[in-house]
């Protein structure tokens, strides 16, 4: 079975590190270490020692790899939440949908923008295509549902008045003469 880590990238099962396998407060020491920068990876090798633990600086070389890169992706993806959450403060009416369109469009805008001439020929054209594609599709989708809502909404509204007109002309004749005079009258007002 695969499995997609945080990354992105495609791979068999995530692979286990020694310290993966360590006391859970041992492991949040070692991953704090690695965060702060102050030790090396050979401080860290020295402080399992002195726990009782044996990993090779190699180890904690890969897993301090692994590690910050899942930090930073989880990073990302928190500030890209806190640009959805943002967008739904400043535009009450925005639903999910669209606040997401417009974060993913803003960071496709950045990605385009941040790019030197140089880095643009490790750009796959097929990719980038496939993506404002995709962007594309998803702004056009919500639209055509925001069109067939509205329809649906103005065929019921329709349905809702004629059955509002007809009960009121059978049960209030007198109040359907008099809304029916008024509105008579304002379209003439609007006319001239």
């Amino acid at each position: 079975m695969s499995s997609w880590p945080l990354n992105g990238k495609k791979g068999g099962n995530r692979k286990h590190s020694k310290i993966d396998t360590l006391p859970p407060e041992m492991k949040a020491t070692v991953e704090e270490m690695i965060m702060d920068g102050s030790a090396t990876y050979s401080d860290i090798v020295t402080y399992l020692e002195q726990q009782g633990y044996s990993l090779s600086v190699s180890s904690v070389c890969r897993y301090a790899q692994g590690y910050v890169e899942n930090l930073q992706t989880l990073q990302i993806a928190q500030a890209n939440f806190r640009n959805m959450l943002d967008e739904l403060e400043r535009y009450p009416d925005l639903d999910t949908t669209e606040a997401l369109v417009r974060v993913a469009s803003q960071n496709l805008m950045t990605a385009l923008t941040s790019k030197k001439d140089e880095d643009w020929s490790a750009v796959s054209v097929d990719k980038l295509m496939n993506q404002i594609s995709g962007l594309t599709r998803a702004v056009a989708y919500k639209k055509r549902v925001e069109l067939q809502n509205k329809s649906d909404i103005e065929a019921g509204t329709g349905d809702l008045k004629s059955a509002l007109w007809s009960a009121m002309a059978k049960e209030r004749p007198d109040l359907y003469k008099q809304v029916s005079a008024y509105l008579d009258r304002k379209a003439q007002e609007g006319c001239t």
